[in-house]
C-alpha cells in the first residue's frame, strides 16, 4: 500500500517552496506562514500547552483533506522544525482555524457530508494580532483555545484512537493479504498473516496465542472470536467466515482507516445550537436511527435506508406529525421502475397488494375499468396503497417536510433488519423499533398509549401534531469510538470518500503520522 503512495509523496515534496514557505493551493492563493497583517503588534510564543493543542487540531483537519492549506502548513512544519517556535506560525493556525470552523458550521448540510467547502478564503484572516495577543494573555487562554476543537461526541477518544493509528502506520509495512476465503475449523497457511492483522488491529489480545500457535494454519477458536470481534466492529455479519467483506477491512492500512477516522470527526462536529437540544440522528452507514437529548443518547433503532441507486438524501428538516395507519401514495420513479411491470405481468397485482388506482383528477378507478395499453410509460394512473399490516410504509409515517418527498416510516417487511447490509429501500428510512419511536414523539400530547393502541387496530388514517417539533438529520458517519471504547468502522455505501481522494490524503496521512 505504501509503494502505491509514493509518487503521489514525491510530487507534493517537489511542490514545496523551502524560501518563502508558499505553497500553492487548488482554492486559492499561495498562503505563506509569514503573514503581514499589522506587523507593528509583537506576537508572544504561546504556552506548550496551547502549541500542541494548535497543532493537534492542524494534523487533524489536514488528514481529512478538506482543503489543502491545512496539510501545506503542517508538512512546512516538518521540513523547518524551526518554524514550531516562531510566535507568527501559531498566529496563522490559530486564525486558520477559527476561521475554517465558522465557516464549517455555517455549512449547508449535505456539503458538509459530502466535503464540499467551496469558498473558504484561508488569506483572510479571522482575527487581528492584537486580538490575538490579547486572547494569549487571558488567564483562561487554554481554555479558549480549547473551544475551537470538533463539538464531537466522545472527541478525547477519539483523538486518543487518532493518534494510536497513526502510530501503528510508523511501525513495520501493513501485509499484502491474498484473496482467500476461510471458514471456522478449516486449515489454511495464510492464518498467521491474518493474525498478526488482527494483533495490530487489538481484536486479537496479546499473549492470547502463544508464538507457536500464532504460526499454525489451524483457523482455532482463539482466532475465529478475533475475527468475530473485527467483524462486528465493522458492521459485518460476525459469522467468523473472511470472505470478500471482511478481507477488504482486514487489507485496509492504519493510515488509511486514520483519514477514515478524521472525516468523521469533522462531519460529526455539529453547531452548538443542534448539539444541545435534543435531535433524532440517521447515519446512513450504520444503518441506525438515535434520538439524543443534550448529546445523550435516549433511544436506538436499527434502520434501512436508501439503495446505492436510490439514496437515502443528506437532509436538515424536522418531525412535525406522526401519521397511524398511513396510505402509500406510490412515488412516480418506483411506480415506474417497480410496480408497472409487475402489474404488466400479473394482472391480480392490484388486489393482492391492495393498491387503488388513481386518475389525473384524483378520483379511484375501478381495475376493471382501467383503460391503458399495456406499455411502460403510457400507464396512466396513480397509485395508493391502502392503510393496513399489508402496506409498505407499516403502521406509522413521520412526516417531515422536504424536497426530496422522504420521510422515516415503519415496515410490512421486517425481516430484513437482520440483514448486516441494509441499503434495500428507495431512499426513505425505514424504522424497526417504530413503535417505541412514535410513543417517544409523541410523549406530552394528548395521544396517550390507550388511544394509540386504538387507533392502531382499525385502519383509518391519523395524523397526529408532535407537540415540539422534533430537528432530523441524516449524517453519513463511518467510523467513530462507541460507549465501550471501541473503534467502529463501516462501508461506503455511497462512495463519499472516493478512492483517488482517500488515496491522496492516505499519502499525507502517512507522511503526518512519520513526524507526530
Amino acid at each position: 500500500m505504501r509503494g502505491k503512495f509514493v509518487p503521489a509523496a514525491v510530487v507534493l515534496l517537489l511542490a514545496w517552496n523551502s524560501q518563502c514557505f508558499a505553497v500553492n493551493t487548488r482554492h486559492g492563493d499561495a498562503v505563506p506562514l509569514d503573514t503581514h497583517h499589522e506587523v507593528t503588534t509583537v506576537l508572544p510564543l504561546p504556552s506548550a500547552a496551547i502549541r500542541s493543542e494548535l497543532t493537534q487540531q492542524l494534523m487533524e483537519v489536514a488528514m481529512t483533506g478538506i482543503h489543502p492549506v491545512f496539510a501545506d502548513i503542517w508538512l512546512q512544519l516538518i521540513r523547518r522544525p524551526e518554524l514550531a517556535q516562531e510566535p507568527e506560525t501559531y498566529y496563522r493556525i490559530y486564525t486558520l482555524l477559527r476561521q475554517f470552523r465558522r465557516e464549517w458550521h455555517a455549512l449547508d448540510w449535505d456539503s458538509r457530508e459530502r466535503f464540499h467547502l467551496k469558498k473558504f478564503n484561508p488569506s483572510a484572516p479571522a482575527l487581528s494580532r492584537h486580538e490575538y495577543v490579547l486572547l494569549l494573555h487571558r488567564t483562561d487562554a487554554e481554555t479558549y483555545i480549547n473551544k475551537l476543537r470538533p463539538h464531537t461526541m466522545s472527541y478525547l477518544d477519539s483523538r486518543r484512537v487518532l493518534l494510536s493509528l497513526l502510530s501503528e502506520s510508523r511501525k513495520a509495512p501493513w501485509p499484502e493479504l491474498p484473496s482467500v476465503k476461510v471458514k471456522p475449523g478449516e486449515q489454511n497457511t495464510v492464518l498467521p498473516l491474518f493474525r498478526n492483522v488482527l494483533l495490530r488491529n487489538g481484536d486479537l489480545q496479546s499473549g492470547a496465542l502463544t508464538d507457536e500457535q500464532m504460526g499454525q494454519p489451524d483457523y482455532d477458536a482463539v482466532t475465529v472470536q478475533a475475527v468475530k470481534h473485527f467483524q462486528q466492529r465493522h458492521g459485518l455479519e460476525a459469522d467468523g467466515v473472511i470472505g470478500h467483506r471482511t478481507l477488504k477491512w482486514l487489507r485496509l492500512p492504519p493510515q488509511v482507516r486514520a483519514v477514515i477516522l478524521a472525516r468523521s470527526i469533522l462531519r460529526s462536529d455539529l453547531p452548538q445550537n443542534i448539539s444541545s437540544r435534543r435531535y433524532v440522528l440517521v447515519n446512513i452507514p450504520e444503518f441506525r436511527l438515535r434520538v439524543l437529548d443534550k448529546q445523550q443518547e435516549i433511544f436506538s433503532s436499527r434502520v434501512i435506508v436508501g439503495q446505492t441507486q436510490r439514496q437515502t438524501p443528506i437532509l436538515s428538516s424536522e418531525i412535525s406529525s406522526v401519521v397511524v395507519n398511513p396510505a402509500w401514495h406510490v412515488p412516480e420513479s418506483i411506480l415506474q421502475k417497480d410496480l408497472v411491470p409487475k402489474l404488466q405481468k400479473d394482472k391480480h397485482f392490484l388486489d393482492k397488494g391492495q393498491f387503488e388506482l388513481v386518475d389525473s383528477q384524483g378520483m379511484t378507478v375501478a381495475p376493471e375499468a382501467m383503460v391503458w395499453d399495456g406499455t411502460e410509460e403510457n400507464f396512466p394512473y396513480r397509485l395508493r396503497q391502502k392503510p393496513g399490516d399489508h402496506n409498505a410504509l407499516g403502521r406509522y409515517k413521520f412526516y417531515l417536510p422536504n424536497n426530496d418527498a422522504i420521510y422515516l416510516h415503519s415496515t410490512s417487511s421486517p425481516a430484513y433488519f437482520n440483514r448486516d447490509l441494509r441499503a434495500l429501500s428507495s431512499g426513505c428510512v425505514r424504522v424497526e423499533e417504530a413503535d417505541d419511536f412514535a410513543r417517544l414523539l409523541l410523549k406530552g400530547s394528548k395521544w396517550n398509549i390507550t388511544k394509540l393502541e386504538q387507533m392502531l387496530k382499525e385502519d383509518t388514517t391519523k395524523w397526529l401534531s408532535v407537540p415540539d417539533p422534533v430537528p432530523v438529520y441524516t449524517v453519513y458517519w463511518r467510523s467513530w469510538v462507541d460507549k465501550q471504547g471501541q473503534l467502529q468502522f463501516r462501508d461506503d455505501i455511497y462512495q463519499f470518500d472516493d478512492d483517488a481522494d482517500m488515496a491522496n490524503t492516505a499519502v499525507m496521512t502517512s507522511l503526518i503520522g512519520q513526524h507526530s
